[in-house]
């Protein structure tokens, strides 16, 4: 009995020695699909967590119980998400984003604590008219348990998430708005209040007329500080507070300081503007073209998760009388919350 038992450890230690060194030491995993929607929609929702839970397979897991925490940039290398739950399939660790390529590629690393660390990737290719979607996975498999289940269990258990992760981005990307925003650089920006005279003003939705409703209202402001000694302290804006059967907007100048008083019926007043994190996008081109820009910024944000948190307001950088329309710049701002 003793040598057969002695046989039985000897085989069982053979086994165990041989399967370390013949079992591989990394693993690699890939999943794809194919998403009718341009490369940009898919990379934002990829390349910032913003909407990552909205259609991770592992949010699902454990939606009550599990408490995120979001640290580094809003989107892009540095980008990190870390979790904690008692969930024996989720467990604490955090992803981070190391690496982007616009639209082509983003890199990230994952530590899953005690668990281990890995690496996982997005590549994206245009398709016709949508994008396919590569995402893989890579990890190192450390000492004989981990190389038995990494080879054995690992790719069982992550195909089938990777798979719901993908169909579910699939379905939120192609629920998003397709405009090409990547023509007005839009960037998420801190604001500072700036101190403005204004006048409240409204206006058809024809160019023309908005035109000559806004000429009007500068006038107005204008005169006022004119009349009140104050000094231009920027560039004229227009915060635009309803665009439906008609257009409102407040016409303002930024000024220096404001004055000690202005008389309750004064058509012009003074305030201070937005402060806060907003979207800025730089717009080209004739101010009748300005609608377009508005789509592209909200289809942006909406991809990236943010939602709007106040009036947007234009800032005209350029002097129409000196600029040709085709040069204009104008710069578009969308308060977020």
């Amino acid at each position: 009995m003793k040598n057969i038992l002695l046989a039985v450890v000897g085989l069982v230690a053979v086994a165990l020695i041989a399967g370390y060194f013949l079992l591989p030491g990394s693993i690699h995993m890939e999943r794809e699909t194919v998403i009718e929607a341009p490369p940009h929609v898919v990379f934002a929702l990829v390349h910032s967590y913003a909407r990552f839970n909205e259609w991770s397979p592992w949010a699902k897991i454990d939606p009550e119980g599990t408490e995120y925490e979001y640290s580094g940039p809003a989107q892009g290398v540095g980008a990190k998400m870390s979790w904690t739950s008692d969930h024996n399939q989720v467990g604490n660790g955090s992803q981070e984003i190391t690496g982007a390529t616009p639209n082509t590629e983003v890199l990230t690393s994952l530590d899953f604590g005690e668990q281990g660390l890995a690496d996982a990737f997005y590549r994206l290719t245009p398709e016709g008219s949508g994008t396919k979607v590569v995402w893989g996975f890579d990890s190192e498999l450390q000492g004989l348990i981990g190389r038995f289940f990494g080879y054995f269990f690992l790719e069982g258990m992550l195909g089938p998430q990777y798979e719901q992760g993908l169909a579910d981005l699939k379905a939120l990307a192609e629920s998003l708005p397709a405009d090409d925003w990547t023509d007005v650089d839009a960037e998420v920006v801190e604001t500072e209040a700036v101190t403005i005279a204004y006048v409240s003003g409204s206006s058809s939705q024809d160019h023309g007329e908005i035109g000559q409703a806004f000429a009007a209202a500068y006038g107005q402001v204008v005169g006022f500080m004119q009349n009140q000694g104050l000094e231009f302290a920027g560039q004229p804006l227009s915060i635009n507070k309803a665009w439906d059967e008609t257009f409102e907007f407040d016409a303002g100048i930024p000024v220096a300081s404001a004055p000690e008083s202005v008389p309750e019926d004064s058509p012009v007043q003074t305030k201070d503007t937005y402060a806060g994190k907003a979207v800025k996008a730089v717009h080209t081109g004739a101010y009748g073209r300005l609608e377009e820009t508005y789509d592209k910024v909200r289809a942006y944000m909406a991809a990236y998760g943010l939602e709007e948190g106040g009036y947007p307001w234009d800032v005209w950088i350029s002097d129409p009388t000196q600029t040709p329309e085709e040069e204009l710049i104008t710069h578009v701002y969308f308060p977020i919350k």
